[in-house]
């Protein structure tokens, strides 16, 4: 549903708890000697969901597979607090037209198999990602690359008539240039994106074992994946990036759900949650004390509306107005303030606050108004079968917030 605007329901703006101990091996004996002291090559573990699938760079798309990758991939570039980019890979990405770009390499830069960074690597992965044959759930990001139709032809069953991008052009080994279908001013900020990182020769061997032990380019590199139990990476310390490891590692220690991940922090047993769930938050900072961390993340958390449904298609497809009622008739304001104990903030726009082009009260769907959302409604004719369901990780902290959504419309 991306850029559907007006599907989306938008309930708040993140803002994750975080709660941490000091980040030792792991293994300390917890002595008063060692406290609030940071071991710089120490291992730290941090809650975690199980990845969907395979760690690919062109079909990871869901936030624990995503976590793991952002240590072990850099990208050509990244976004700085203001979200301006910061060159991480490239040296430079520039345009005098935006639409044929020139990416020039920083030199020097390896795979975790200590293989070179080059230009080829960069135009090699995103052909093979690009490319439907080898179903990457995010190949559309190449769209806007002259030939992507022929490597991503559109029609059921459509074969691939290329498996290279002809927008893309090696022109030395550390650089290389993009040419688009047509003109996209902020294509450089795409480019943050995991689909875009670099994939050394090896992955070529042997894809599936690629995906159960990847090999990046990033600031850690992959030790160990026991399903369903945990993920290891440790640093890598011939990572040339500004954005150095300053711990020996991170182990991801799968969850299935916040209240157990939260029972073993308090324990000791893990050092870092992402996230707490509802019930936790009116007691953590006095479960935790000088443990708990508040951290503003820029995000925002969005329902969609499933427009291929029969509900919402047949016998015509649904009034826009009945979207936008409904919206309005969310209590953004007190779900936030109540169920959520103030650690998210009613969105009133499209993006979160900290990204770029962020504009307050952007739009008005998302202001709490009964009277209008029924107005609305009607005017539109009705909600389809006069009922709704909504989806949800039953493992994220949702079903609470969900639940008031519920009692609010």
């Amino acid at each position: 549903m991306r850029g559907a605007k007006s599907a989306k329901w938008v309930t708040g703006a993140i803002i994750v708890a975080l709660a941490a101990t000091a980040c030792g091996g792991g293994k300390s004996d917890g002595g008063s000697d060692a406290k609030g002291a940071v071991d710089p090559n120490g291992i730290f573990s941090i809650e975690l969901g199980e990845p969907e699938k395979p760690l690919y760079t062109g079909d990871t798309m869901e936030s624990n597979g995503s976590a793991v990758m952002a240590g072990l991939f850099s990208t050509l570039v990244d976004y700085k607090a203001d979200g301006s980019l910061e060159m991480i890979n490239a040296e430079s990405v520039t345009t005098t037209d935006s639409k044929t770009w020139t990416v020039k390499l920083k030199p020097g830069w390896t795979f975790h198999d200590g293989t070179p960074v080059t230009a080829k690597s960069y135009v090699d992965a995103w052909n093979w990602n690009a490319n439907v044959k080898n179903a990457m759930g995010l190949n559309t990001w190449f769209a806007d690359v002259k030939g992507f139709e022929k490597l991503s032809p559109e029609g059921e069953g459509a074969k691939p008539t290329s498996d290279k991008l002809d927008g893309l052009k090696v022109v030395d080994e550390n650089t290389f240039t993009i040419e688009l279908s047509k003109a996209v001013p902020y294509f450089a900020h795409k480019l943050a994106y995991i689909v875009f990182a670099p994939l050394p020769e090896s992955f070529y061997k042997d894809t599936k074992a690629a995906g159960q032990k990847p090999i990046g380019n990033g600031p850690y590199k992959f030790k160990s994946w026991d399903h369903k139990k945990q993920i290891e990476i440790v640093r890598y310390d011939d990572y040339k990036g500004p954005n150095k490891a300053k711990n020996g590692g991170v182990v991801f220690k799968n969850y299935t759900t916040l209240e157990a991940a939260y029972e073993d922090l308090k324990s000791g047993n893990v050092d870092v949650l992402r996230q707490i769930a509802p019930k936790d938050l009116p007691v953590y900072r006095q479960d935790l004390g000088d443990r708990a961390v508040d951290q503003a993340y820029s995000a925002i958390q969005t329902m969609a509306v499933a427009f291929y449904a029969d509900q919402w298609k047949k016998p015509k497809p649904v009034d826009p107005k009945v979207i936008q009622g409904l919206s309005m008739a969310i209590d953004r304001a007190t779900i936030t303030k109540t169920v959520l104990q103030g650690t998210r903030e009613p969105a009133t726009g499209w993006v979160a606050k900290g990204v770029l082009g962020y504009q307050p009260n952007a739009v008005d769907v998302t202001k709490f108004d009964p009277t209008k959302a029924k107005e609305l409604i009607k005017a539109g004719g009705g909600v389809p079968g006069n009922k709704i369901s909504i989806q949800f990780n039953a493992d994220g902290g949702h079903k609470e917030w969900v639940d008031a959504v519920c009692n609010s419309i």
